[in-house]
């Protein structure tokens, strides 16, 4: 694997250079008593600027805009898949078969993803980057080889024939699929690493300029494949030329554009793999079974009235979704980057109650007959019967912007404060709202159609954020962030990093 060595410059207040070129501290040091409570582990990640103080506006915007572009033009990539994949010598055995190895596929990239939240809470140096790298390298060994025993022996015919049950012609196609697949967890761990030391520097630009260039070549490959490669794994392959592209651009930059790590200080000297591990794996559990949802969804939605009408309306639907709910996409980064204290706690709350209601604004002004009929009917070309079930959907859906806004925010702060456990509870219990909601709705309401499965993921939003706030409520950190600023506790301070002194 290559060697990650990369980089964050040293923060800047209250640190400073001295005349030897060292960071010396520039806050005088003072006796702990009664009225001050001194703080002397400092973290780099959360510090803005001093206590107290609100960050700029342009800077969080210029921080987030371009990652919140990422996503949007994230969306794009998988269009472009499918529109490759119709074009190829059987275009109905190239989807499933493609549908059916990439929802196997997903789940093994999906623990790959939190990494980036691991790396972005962890690293403060060197030493602690190397920490993170060598538990990354555990964590992707093994979801590599699980992958290749399903991809390489017998277990394939067993997970696609016996447990999804496809037919022998599909199993054909996603096999292949599969092994192109195996790309997919180490490109996507090696994307998060790399562009969580981008992010630290708040270069998000570069994740844009990365994602431009992806896009590009992703709808270079799929002009190309089908006619050369017309029987093969074609969108499979798509993905992951993009995919790895964008890895390999990330390294380039964390390599090039940013200032080296400095030293550790003493909590980033006393890290161990061991401590990495305990706060990644529920992080990656809760990545896997989020996965889990969908396939719940689709096949209840299988049960109702016309349910080839209602599948292909949600699924129209839920796609154009998507666009403005990818605005919520990075919301943990502005808070892992920005939030170290009560104001700033306030002030990103703000920013993202903000962000998810303008997406939810969007979607209901799309929900307005005219502006849908045109949408649906004109624009993507729906027929008639599948736009009116697709407007139905979207009139539920029309919440999740700011609903997941706020799950993604809450957490966040979970991860801030190092309870990653709540974090995969909460997952769980969207899971097993969105299921149990999904599945009584199906039996209860049968005609709804795929307003059915909005609904079930609206419940199951619900849920998660419910558990997320009440976890973070009771935790000794909420008083910090939203009680009162007098009597924060040293341990508390040295959670969340706050550097300096505060009154007690």
């Amino acid at each position: 694997m290559i060697v990650f060595i990369m980089s964050v410059r040293c923060f800047v207040v209250p640190y400073t250079r001295g005349e030897n070129g060292k960071v010396k501290n520039v806050v005088e040091p003072q006796t702990q008593n009664q009225d001050t409570c001194r703080v002397d582990h400092v973290d780099p990640i959360h510090h803005v600027q001093g206590y107290g103080a609100s960050i700029p506006w342009g800077q969080v915007l210029g921080f987030y805009l371009p990652l919140a572009a990422t996503s949007m033009l994230m969306m794009v990539t998988h269009s472009v898949v499918s529109s490759a994949m119709t074009r190829t010598l059987a275009p109905a055995i190239a989807l499933a078969g493609y549908s059916a190895a990439s929802s196997v596929g997903q789940m093994f990239e999906a623990p790959c993803y939190s990494m980036q939240r691991m790396a972005l809470t962890f690293i403060r140096g060197r030493r602690s980057f190397g920490v993170v790298r060598k538990t990354s390298a555990i964590m992707l060994a093994v979801l590599v080889g699980v992958m290749l025993l399903l991809s390489w022996t017998p277990l394939s015919r067993s997970v696609f024939v016996g447990i999804m049950g496809i037919g022998e012609e599909v199993y054909g196609a996603a096999l292949p699929s599969m092994r192109v697949f195996i790309l997919w967890p180490i490109s996507s761990a090696l994307r998060s690493i790399y562009q969580a030391l981008i992010v630290r520097q708040k270069k998000t630009v570069w994740l844009t300029v990365n994602m431009v260039v992806r896009v590009c070549l992703m709808f270079a490959a799929a002009i190309a494949l089908p006619r050369l490669w017309p029987a093969g794994p074609v969108g499979a392959t798509i993905l992951m030329l993009g995919l790895c592209t964008e890895a390999i651009l990330a390294f380039v930059v964390a390599k090039k554009a940013i200032a080296p790590l400095e030293e550790d200080g003493p909590e980033g000297d006393a890290l161990t793999s061991v401590q990495v591990l305990a706060f990644a794996l529920p992080l990656a559990l809760a990545s896997a079974i989020q996965t889990l949802a969908k396939p719940v969804v689709a096949a209840s939605l299988s049960q109702t009235v016309d349910p080839e009408i209602t599948l292909a309306g949600y699924q129209v639907a839920s796609s154009f979704s998507y666009i403005l709910l990818a605005l919520t996409y990075n919301i943990y980064q502005v808070v892992l980057i920005f939030i170290k204290d009560r104001p700033t706690y306030r002030q990103i709350l703000r920013f993202v109650i903000a962000l998810g209601f303008t997406g939810t604004a969007v979607l209901a002004v799309c929900n307005v007959p005219v502006v849908g009929n045109w949408i649906f009917g004109g624009v993507i070309g729906t027929a008639p019967d599948i736009t009116v079930k697709a407007m139905g959907t979207l009139a539920v859906l029309a919440v999740t912007p700011i609903l997941f806004a706020l799950v993604e925010f809450y957490s966040g702060m979970l991860t801030l404060t190092k309870h990653a456990g709540w974090v995969t509870a909460a997952k769980m219990v969207n899971v097993a709202a969105t299921s149990l909601t999904v599945l009584t709705l199906t039996r209860a309401l049968p005609g709804l159609g795929g307003a059915l499965g909005a609904l079930s993921v609206v419940v199951g939003g619900v849920a998660e954020v419910a558990v997320s706030y009440i976890a973070f409520r009771r935790s000794k950190e909420y008083q910090f962030f939203v009680g009162p600023d007098r009597g924060a506790p040293a341990e508390v301070l040295k959670t969340v990093g706050y550097r300096g002194q505060i009154s007690s």
